[in-house]
């Protein structure tokens, strides 16, 4: 057997366990996951009154400026209703008072009812706020519990980096590149297994000159797949 293939077949399988791992740590367990969909849906509930609450907040202060503009023409016009002159002037004058005075209450009933929205949301802010203590008190028990789970795995995963580390430092940077290369085009397994004078990973026959090659050492691809063959011969 090629020396170099078979540390690249171990250095296959650790990667694979490593990965294995790696996805583990960042896998939440269901009696996490359970009550950490719980927070995260308490938390977007509150964000939603939240950016409602700043809306309508917004909202209430153009009206407010909007009505201090008015109300200021209002005093304008009743200041010019002083001055008229004739029955047409003060018609229209009238006039502009009325219309003004209209949106003046237009924008009165507008914000009261915008402080009466803001009050009810802020209400029911504040009561989700009280009631999450105790789910966050849940969930930080819960998330203190996986973590602490997680300690043999990552102890688990820096030893197989350092053994990776350790087979990488093994082999030529060329055959290093080339199995890295194959390894992120091919779904993460750059080294396949003959099986039954077939590729494992892809079931391509192998045919009987490259198996010859295989038996001699020689470094071969798969003609299917372009993986590294790993042929391991019968224990006698």
């Amino acid at each position: 057997m090629n020396p170099d293939v078979e540390k690249l077949w171990e250095l296959q399988n650790v990667l694979t366990q490593l990965g294995d791992r790696e996805k583990q740590l960042t896998s939440k367990p269901e009696s996490f996951a359970a009550i950490d969909r719980e927070w995260q849906q308490a938390n977007d509930d509150m964000s939603r009154l939240e950016q409602s609450i700043e809306s309508l907040s917004k909202e209430r202060r153009r009206v407010d400026g909007e009505l201090d503009d008015q109300q200021e023409m209002l005093k304008k016009y009743q200041g010019q209703l002083m001055q008229v002159k004739n029955q047409q002037q003060y018609a229209a004058a009238w006039k502009e008072i009325d219309a003004t005075r209209r949106h003046v209450k237009e924008l009165e009933d507008s914000e009261l009812k915008t402080m009466t929205d803001v009050e009810a949301l802020q209400k029911d802010l504040d009561e989700r706020r009280n009631g999450s203590a105790e789910l966050k008190s849940r969930w930080d028990v819960a998330h203190e519990a996986w973590q602490h789970s997680l300690g043999d795995l990552r102890t688990e995963v820096q030893q197989l980096k350092a053994r990776a580390a350790s087979i990488e430092a093994q082999l030529s940077d060329g055959l290093k590149r080339n199995f890295y290369q194959i390894f992120k085009q091919r779904q993460n397994v750059a080294v396949a297994r003959v099986v039954s004078d077939s590729c494992s990973a892809c079931r391509t026959r192998v045919r009987p000159a490259l198996m010859q090659q295989l038996q001699r050492g020689d470094l071969v691809y798969c003609e299917g797949c372009h993986r590294i063959l790993y042929f391991e011969k019968a224990q006698s």
